[in-house]
């Protein structure tokens, strides 16, 4: 109710209330006894004692500091125990001073069991109201901070779009100048000190952060205050990386809060035009498709106005779902489902749709598993890379993007050595036709397949506990469209030979990340959900590096693109001779071979002495679990 804007207020209001209920049940109750024992003179007295008792328990019990709408079980006993107190506290003071007949006790049973009930009733009002007009109430109370150009498109959208069902009731921002001002007839009551006040009396469904702009030390902030406020309130976000993109501003882009928006770094700009000058018109080839990565490469070329996409993968499912999600856009989208290491399918594949550009996102990333089958590893992040650029020499492609990892610096597991080989290929092909050859290193990112995020998230779910290798271990981190969008402007700027570093920003702890993603959960870490360590697996690193030490870096015209100093260890003859003995040791079986082998062809590589061992034992668990 609106009149309930403040503490004062609505501790009058419930007071009033249930002084009422238990007047209102001290007169039922004088009518049943004087139904049943005849003549029985209604005693004020007794009725105004009891109603004081029974306030100043309800008080001591902290009811009157209880959210009316969220009233529950463990309120309603609060609620019994304060009246059970008053009616005894009441007839034993009336006893000690001569004053207490047999009548009153029978009397104040049958006002206490009334007053209970419509007390509790009185209590309990507003949140079965709310239950049963869920079901037929048409739109959610909502609130939006931020009064500039993007709370207004998205007041405007809401308007247009009912589906959405909200209600905006008030307006907040930060800026002198707009407050006190209206938005299409709702308010700007002020800054964000007077919307934490505003949630603490007032019954919101939704918050919607409007500010793209806002950076996330501020974000995290005010994320943290009104979850502190109100566990339970839905908080929607414009994200920050919207400023990447030039997509107008909709209800399509605001989204519950996720780890992105507080652990994700302050958005960065792009020279969208330059890159869709590059683009335009062009055949894009994309491998790995169906990942994470290889998926937002399509969703980002097909804005920027391909001529057509090719979206390969050996998954055929994740090749549906990229089909069925530009089925009805009008973008030139291709579905392939192929294996890189099908050299006479690629060849006819490149011959005939004579792509101009490839991204090569498709590798097996997952460093546990590929300690297993280190085998596997070498055959798609090697023999692929191998097969595609030896292609795209042949078809002279005008660029060969390969999406690289962090992990391919001084690796000390198989996905990093093969990766880091990869990069070796790409180098050593570049000069020996047209085609420009490009590698892109970079972190994790935010939310993708087999990352922290969704496993964290899947734990919580089911209470936990969330399991993290040690407490110390930290990661970089990225969000999927922003390092999508910065491997285009590194494609786009590159001229061929280079090894290119995106600006990762500062390393995360995994412990800070699954804290914070238990809090925007309502959850405290430790109490609700536990945080168990298990050690760190076979292959990996307590930290990350983006860089070899004797590497160095060059300033790009972008201040989140590096260029690593790489030098070619390896022309490409020496290369193919190493790559042909890795397939022979593989046919023979033979992994301790192969991992010696890539130890002298990437002379970073510093796997542990005792990780072969251990990647057999568990290789034998795992098939052991498999039959």
């Amino acid at each position: 109710m609106s009149f309930l804007k403040n503490y004062k207020t609505r501790t009058f209001f419930f007071i009033i209330g249930d002084i009422a209920s238990i007047i209102i049940a001290s007169l039922i109750s004088l009518l049943i006894v004087q139904s049943l024992a005849g003549e029985f003179t209604y005693p004020k007295e007794l009725i105004i004692l009891f109603s004081a008792i029974s306030i100043t328990m309800l008080g001591i019990f902290r009811m009157y500091k209880v959210s009316w709408r969220f009233t529950s079980l463990n309120e309603l006993l609060m609620i019994f125990a304060a009246l059970v107190i008053a009616t005894v506290s009441t007839l034993f003071l009336f006893y000690i001073t001569g004053n207490f007949v047999l009548s009153q006790g029978t009397y104040m049973t049958l006002v206490f069991v009334l007053s209970l009930l419509l007390v509790g009733a009185f209590r309990i009002s507003k949140r079965m109201r709310h239950e049963v007009m869920r079901k037929t109430r048409v739109e959610k109370r909502a609130i939006i901070f931020g009064a500039g150009n993007a709370g207004d498109q998205i007041m405007r959208d809401i308007k247009r779009h009912k589906n959405w069902n909200l209600s905006i009731i008030a307006v907040f921002d930060d800026s002198d100048e707009l407050q006190g001002l209206s938005m299409h007839g709702i308010p700007v009551k002020g800054d964000r000190r007077k919307l934490y006040q505003f949630l603490q009396y007032r019954d919101i469904d939704e918050l919607i952060i409007a500010i793209p702009s806002l950076p996330k030390k501020e974000l995290k902030e005010i994320i943290g205050k009104v979850k502190s406020i109100s566990p339970r309130l839905k908080i929607k976000v414009l994200p920050s990386f919207h400023t990447l993109s030039d997509d107008p501003v909709g209800i399509k882009n605001v989204r519950e809060i996720s780890i992105d928006d507080i652990l994700g770094r302050e958005p960065v700009r792009i020279d969208l035009n330059a890159i869709r000058s590059d683009m335009k018109g062009k055949i894009i080839l994309i491998t790995g498709a169906g990942g994470s990565i290889g998926r937002e490469i399509v969703r980002q070329c097909a804005n920027l106005d391909a001529n057509k996409i090719i979206a390969l993968d050996i998954d055929e499912t994740e090749v549906f779902y990229i089909q069925n999600e530009f089925d009805k856009s009008g973008k030139n989208i291709q579905p392939v489902v192929a294996n890189i290491l099908d050299k006479h399918k690629i060849d006819s594949l490149l011959k005939e749709e004579k792509p101009d550009i490839i991204f090569h996102a498709a590798a097996y990333k997952h460093v546990p598993m590929m300690e297993l089958f280190p085998e596997e590893a070498v055959k798609v992040n090697v023999d692929g890379t191998n097969i595609l650029a030896e292609l795209a020499c042949k078809y002279e492609i005008e660029k060969f993007v390969l999406i690289s990892t962090d992990k391919a610096v001084n690796p000390t597991n198989i996905m990093g050595a093969t990766k880091r080989l990869a990069e070796e290929i790409c180098l050593s092909f570049n000069d020996l036709c047209i085609t420009k050859f490009i590698a892109v290193r970079f972190g994790n990112v935010l939310g993708s397949r087999g990352s922290v995020v969704p496993i964290f998230l899947d734990q919580i779910r089911n209470g936990g506990p969330v399991t993290i290798t040690d407490p110390n271990v930290s990661r970089y981190f990225m969000t999927i469209p922003e390092s999508v969008l910065l491997v285009l402007e590194a494609g786009f700027m590159g001229i061929g030979g280079e090894v290119f570093v995106l600006d990762m920003g500062e390393p995360v702890r995994i412990k800070d990340m699954a804290e914070q993603l238990i809090k925007l959960h309502g959850l405290e870490p430790n109490k609700d959900v536990a945080i168990e360590y298990v050690g760190l697996r076979p292959g990996e690193k307590m930290f990350e590096e983006l860089l070899l030490a004797e590497e160095g870096i060059e300033k790009t015209q972008h201040e989140l693109i590096h260029k690593a100093k790489c030098r070619k260890n390896l022309d490409k003859g020496e290369l193919q001779q190493y790559i042909l003995r890795l397939s022979n040791e593989i046919e023979k079986g033979d992994n301790n071979s192969v991992r010696e082998l890539l130890k002298k062809i990437v002379p970073s590589f510093n796997q542990k002495p005792d990780s072969n061992h251990s990647s057999m034992v568990h290789r034998t668990a795992a098939f052991t679990s498999i039959k």
